[in-house]
């Protein structure tokens, strides 16, 4: 009986271990909310994440393409974005590595 307890206990210790190197993995892709149009506030959630714990980061783009300073968890399109549509990428860090997700896209910008 003393045997299979210690395999017990091996194999949980295996799976912690093995779970604590484990480079973050999207599960639930980042959500946009908000009105798209200039002066509204939008908003990202990070989604969810497996893996240990790790650090978030954020780049909002529109049609594509960075937005310069836009990192934030909100983001107020400007005039520049009308037409545009918007989503942010999520990156996920811990000890172990990086992995990112882009969000849904919003609509198209409007004045």
């Amino acid at each position: 009986m003393g045997g299979s307890i210690a395999r017990a206990r091996g194999a949980a210790a295996y799976r912690r271990a093995a779970q604590a190197g484990t480079i973050p993995r999207n599960t639930v892709a980042p959500a946009i909310t908000g009105t798209a149009q200039v002066g509204q506030t939008l908003t990202v959630t990070n989604g969810t994440w497996a893996g240990n714990s790790a650090t978030y980061a954020r780049q909002w783009r529109a049609n594509g393409v960075n937005i310069g300073g836009a990192t934030a968890t909100t983001y107020v399109p400007v005039s520049g974005d009308v037409g545009k549509v918007i989503t942010c990428v999520v990156t996920a860090t811990n000890s172990t590595g990086s992995a990112s997700a882009t969000s849904n896209a919003s609509a198209a910008v409007a004045a």
